[in-house]
């Protein structure tokens, strides 16, 4: 049963990966957006820690919001807005890891 449930996961892992690079998602947005914001100091050391990596690129909040161009052009400009933004990865890191 072991080896099914591989070959199954491979097989639909292989299809999404097929399907991604033929058809664009919501997440090449994301990816798109994020690789923008990479060139931001602020930005880039968020990144590179693990906790908040994690959540930039799984958490629901925090995807939806860095998939708009609009935002991302807000985090590039002003500096309450990137505040705010550091704030909702630390306050959705805490969530998640079950910090109150």
């Amino acid at each position: 049963m072991l080896i099914g449930d591989f070959i199954g996961e491979l097989i639909g892992e292989l299809l999404s990966g097929i399907l991604n690079a033929i058809i664009p998602t919501s997440k090449s947005k994301l990816e798109k957006n994020i690789g923008e914001l990479r060139g931001e100091d602020w930005f880039s050391q968020l990144d590179k820690d693990v906790r908040y990596n994690y959540i930039i690129w799984y958490n629901k909040k925090v995807k939806r919001f860095l998939s708009k161009p609009e935002n991302i052009k807000l985090l590039k400009s002003s500096e309450e807005g990137r505040e705010r933004f550091i704030a909702l990865v630390i306050k959705e890191h805490k969530k998640f890891v079950g910090i109150r």
